[in-house]
Order: structure tokens, then C-alpha cells, then sequence
């Protein structure tokens, strides 16, 4: 095997060894890729036994020179790609059967190949498959805000489980597709009128969050590509372009009904200043210590009133102006680190908080970006 590339496909390379690393969700033993280079195609497979992808490139995108195949730990080559993405050419060549030679100028890896362990095949359409077109600016948006949100999110959290997956939901005879993420104590919706959804029947599937990021990724350097198809068969998710085979297994466990929560009716709405209330909540959390806090919030008048008590240190008290819509008086306590992280993830500068009561679920969205996006704080028994 000997061919050579330049850095714009070294540069979707990259993107396809990161996809078989970051959705590898079952063992790192399998982070092995399998490389191969045929006179009309160079070909890169990856099975990591959650993702499968087929990577292509024409003749015409690398300089071809001798076929054959090889397989390669993928954080390896990714690492010496990284690290060789401003060089204009890296050749690859396949020496004494068991080696495969790395170049480019002075530079020169030589890796040992690894044995063939995992089962690596294409990856086709079938008619019974269920078709859902999105467009791919839109599951750019979705990725984008829902990343963030995760990222945000507990370090605790399991993979392969509710708490990094992504729900996205859609009714009979409706146009509306529902998408949420949650992390046991706060939670995302997204609500987007989609007209070429609405002849489709009822569906709802979950995905992984690193597994979305990895499809946008992936396809986002397709020529003139604006539209996605998502294929669906028995929990798992295809995806066909002429560069590119992507088949990923769906979380297939059961999804909580979290929409109903954001049609709690409501007692207090107010906005606040997002700048204001951030500043205000850092301030408050001077004397709290790193796994403890907890804010006692109240609404008097047309203020929201901020009070962190610590029985070894003392007492924190301050006062922000608010535009009061509705209700009266009330106090409820929140965990303000987790407040300002769904915070900072609304680009509006002024929030909006919707109310019921203390112990109810708390939403909260931007002035507007509500209409698309809106966020669930559960609130805390104060003590």
C-alpha cells in the first residue's frame, strides 16, 4: 500500500478518527481502523461496535500509487495527523508487510500494523427503512445548543444512558418535532415548526449526544449539502452520501415524558437582566463551598432577592431589580451553579422565569430565543 494525502483530506480524516473515539461507548479495545487503497478509491472503515463508518476518497482527491490495506489504532493516527495538519503532503506506505510508514519533508513514523479483529462491511439502505429529511442547518443548530448544554451538564453522568442522549419526538398529523436533553435536574427543549415533517407518521428516537455532534462533524464538509436523511430500522440510524456510510446504534431504553413538565401553569413570571442575575448569583456564592450551592431566592415587589447562609462563615444578602408580569410573593432555593450554566447557555440579555410553585419545576428561557428554546431548573428544599 502507498499513496499520499493533502491537508484538506487529512483534515476529514481527523474528523473521522475523532467520530470512532468519541462514540466509542463499549470498549477501547476497539479503536483499531482499517485502511485501503485501491486504484480507483482510497477507503477508510471504522467499527468501534457502537459506530460504523465507511469513509471514501476518489482518485483525484490523493496521489495513488500501489493497493493494499492496513489497520491502525485510531488515536494514534490521529495524534501524528494532528500533528502533521499544516504539512501539504503525507505519504503513507506499507513496508515489510508489517509496518506502515508515515511521512512528510523530514518527519517519519513508522507504526506496527495491528491483526484484523473487528468485522468491518458496508453499509446499505433497505427499502423498509423509515426516511426523515432535516435539514442540515438545523441539526447544526440542534447540536450546537444541546452540546453546550451537556458539556455543562455533571461529569458523573453514564454513558449509553438517558443522561447523554437526546429524544427527539414527533406526532402524528403534526408539523412541531420535540427535542430534550436532560440531566436529572435541569432540562432543554427545543420546539420547531418543521413543514416537511408533517406527512410523516409518529416517531421518536434517541441519540447519544456525542453521536449527533459526530454526524455534523462528519457530513458538514459534503459539497452542497443542505439536506440529511435519516434512515431508521430496529434502533439503529443509517446515514448515505456519496463520500460517506454512517450506521450508529439508538439508546433503546424508555424516554421520560418531559414536555408535560413545561405546561405547568403558572403563578410568577418575571425577566431579569442575564448579566445582572450572573453577576449577582457569583457574588453570592463568595462564601459557598465547591459542592454546596445552594440559594434561597425570594420575590418581593418588583425584586429578586438572593440569600446564602453558611452556619461556619456567615450570611450573604443581595437585591436585583425585576419586571414583574405576575404574582405575588414567593421563595424557592436552587442550586445557583447550576442556574448560571443554563444561564450562559441563553444568548438573550434578558431571561424570563416562569413559575408555580416553590417546589415545581422552574422554566426559564431568553426573550427571544422562547419560541425555539426553552430550559427546566428543578428546584431544592432549603435548609
Amino acid at each position: 500500500m502507498h499513496f499520499s494525502i493533502n491537508n484538506k483530506v487529512n483534515s476529514k480524516i481527523r474528523d473521522f478518527l475523532n467520530m470512532n473515539i468519541s462514540t466509542n461507548f463499549l470498549t477501547q479495545d476497539k479503536e483499531e481502523i482499517l485502511i485501503k487503497a485501491h486504484k480507483d478509491e482510497l477507503l477508510f472503515f471504522s467499527n468501534n461496535g457502537f459506530t460504523e463508518c465507511k469513509l471514501i476518497f476518489k482518485n483525484q482527491e490523493i496521489k495513488y500509487k500501489k493497493q493494499g490495506e492496513s489497520v491502525i489504532n485510531a488515536k494514534i493516527l490521529l495524534s501524528i495527523l494532528e500533528n502533521l495538519k499544516a504539512s501539504e503532503e503525507i505519504c503513507f506506505k506499507k513496508i515489510e508487510n508489517s509496518l506502515l510508514q508515515i511521512s512528510s519533508k523530514k518527519f517519519e513514523c513508522n507504526l506496527i500494523c495491528l491483526t484484523k479483529k473487528i468485522l468491518f462491511k458496508d453499509i446499505h439502505i433497505e427499502e423498509d427503512m423509515k426516511k426523515i429529511t432535516f435539514e442540515f442547518d438545523f441539526l447544526n443548530l440542534i447540536n450546537s445548543k444541546f452540546k453546550d448544554f451537556y458539556k455543562s451538564s455533571s461529569s458523573q453522568m453514564q454513558k449509553n444512558s438517558v443522561f447523554n442522549t437526546i429524544n427527539f419526538k414527533k406526532e402524528n398529523f403534526s408539523e412541531e418535532i420535540n427535542i430534550t436533553i436532560t440531566d436529572s435536574f435541569r432540562i432543554l427543549l427545543a420546539i420547531f415548526e418543521l413543514p416537511k415533517l408533517k406527512e410523516l407518521n409518529n416517531f421518536e428516537f434517541n441519540l447519544p449526544v456525542e453521536v449527533l455532534g459526530s454526524i455534523v462533524n462528519l457530513f458538514k464538509n459534503e459539497n452542497n449539502l443542505k439536506e440529511l436523511d435519516f434512515y431508521l430500522k430496529n434502533d439503529y440510524l443509517f446515514i448515505i452520501s456519496e463520500t460517506l456510510r454512517f450506521k450508529t446504534k439508538l439508546y433503546s431504553g424508555g424516554y421520560p415524558n418531559l414536555i408535560v413538565l413545561f405546561s405547568l401553569q403558572e403563578k410568577i413570571n418575571f425577566s431579569v437582566n442575564k448579566s445582572v442575575l450572573i453577576s449577582a448569583i457569583d457574588r453570592n456564592l463568595l462564601l459557598s463551598e465547591k459542592n454546596l450551592n445552594i440559594t434561597l431566592y425570594k420575590i418581593i415587589d418588583n425584586n429578586l432577592v438572593l440569600e446564602f447562609r453558611d452556619s461556619s462563615k456567615g450570611f450573604l444578602k443581595e437585591e436585583i431589580e425585576i419586571d414583574k408580569k405576575k404574582g405575588d410573593f414567593i421563595d424557592f432555593s436552587l442550586n445557583s451553579l447550576h442556574l448560571k450554566q443554563l444561564l450562559k447557555n441563553i444568548p438573550d440579555s434578558e431571561i424570563i422565569f416562569m413559575i408555580s410553585e416553590p417546589f415545581k419545576p422552574i422554566i426559564l428561557f431568553g426573550k427571544e430565543e422562547g419560541k425555539n428554546f426553552r430550559q427546566i431548573i428543578l428546584p431544592l428544599k432549603y435548609s
